[in-house]
């Protein structure tokens, strides 16, 4: 089985601007500054989440997870030379993976962005989605 416990830990502010590209700042959280400014601007100290992430229920939660790991992944192995493409053939799979690009090119500087941006050029000449859904489970 896979250990995810491996993988490097979500930080700040990639949950920030997570919550930010879902408008969760502007929509569901309880500070006045963060719905005026549209952006994170409270953080738990301990977790370092967003204050806004408490207001969810689980089922919105869980999914919010599955979009930060989503660009967690495509901010560590998005690039030219990765043999991740992020570029399912699932259409609700390819729609999270897409998400998940567009947040991840603020959170990258210098360097890591050119070849962001090099890794992107190339996921955009892959073949659209062509199957409804997300990928069966992989049976073990």
């Amino acid at each position: 089985m896979f250990d995810r416990s491996r993988l490097p830990p979500l930080d700040a502010t990639l949950l920030a601007r997570t919550a930010e590209m879902l408008a969760l700042p502007e929509r569901v959280c309880r500070r006045r500054s963060c719905r005026r400014k549209k952006c994170c601007a409270w953080v738990f100290r301990r977790t370092q989440q967003p204050c806004c992430l408490a207001n969810l229920d689980a089922g919105q939660r869980a999914l919010f997870d599955q979009l930060a790991e989503q660009v967690r992944d495509v901010r560590d192995y998005g690039r030219r030379d990765s043999k991740l493409s992020f570029a399912s053939p699932w259409r609700d799979e390819r729609a999270l993976q897409d998400a998940a690009v567009e947040i991840t090119r603020p959170l990258l500087r210098g360097e890591r962005l050119r070849e962001f941006r090099s890794f992107a050029g190339i996921r955009e000449t892959l073949p659209p989605a062509q199957h409804d859904g997300f990928s069966p489970p992989l049976r073990g």
